[in-house]
């Protein structure tokens, strides 16, 4: 059974209006100093991670996560962070497709095929994936030896389960949601540009 995703409509308004009104490259800088806690960000009871880094909770089908993901990537690329995304098991394909981004990451083509599985979703519907073979397909595409997929092999079973560990451990119930650290939550809501996500995700990183 898939896990059944919140996407809100005030983390969709801001991701959309920041894609059309901001240019990531040319963005200019916001004072760190605005940044506040419960308004921007909270503090996760966790432990902080050893390593600077973000976190990505996401599924393919999430509009906002469509128009999130690359930019947040490109982001941690920018300042140093490590980038993790972990896949939700949502959608009539969830298990599959965590299945086959795991199977992608390993052989370094995770991020062009995630952005193939976002365009084709969200931009073209016709294309979409309908089965594990298509997905098969799909990765072949994107230049990924599809054998231990289309053998659902116990390794990737693994990667699948640490994905679903991962999500009940943040208790995650929507999204995109955004970790920095292992334990700063970005509060999507409170943010008006991906300008400000980018400062956000450098004073949290050094925290």
């Amino acid at each position: 059974m898939c896990k059944l995703v919140k996407q809100t409509s005030i983390t969709y308004l801001f991701l959309l209006l920041a894609l059309f009104a901001v240019s990531l490259k040319h963005a200019p800088k916001v004072m760190a100093s605005q940044f506040a806690e419960n308004v921007h960000y909270v503090t996760l009871d966790h432990q902080a991670s050893p390593d600077k880094q973000v976190k990505i909770f996401y599924t393919p089908y999430c509009r906002p996560c469509a128009i999130v993901h690359k930019p947040l990537q490109k982001m941690a690329e920018k300042v140093g962070l490590k980038f993790y995304d972990i896949p939700v098991d949502f959608g009539p394909l969830g298990k599959d497709i965590q299945a086959s981004i795991a199977a992608a990451s390993d052989q370094g083509h995770a991020e062009n095929y995630v952005q193939r599985l976002i365009t084709s979703i969200h931009f073209q519907p016709s294309t979409t994936p309908n089965s594990r073979e298509e997905l098969a397909l799909m990765l072949e595409e994107c230049g990924v030896d599809s054998e231990k997929f289309r053998q659902d092999c116990q390794e990737l079973q693994q990667k699948t389960a640490y994905f679903d560990q991962v999500v009940e451990q943040y208790k995650i119930t929507s999204t995109p949601t955004i970790i920095v650290n292992g334990n700063k939550q970005v509060l999507l809501g409170g943010l008006k540009s991906f300008a400000e996500l980018e400062s956000l995700l450098i004073e949290l990183s050094q925290s």
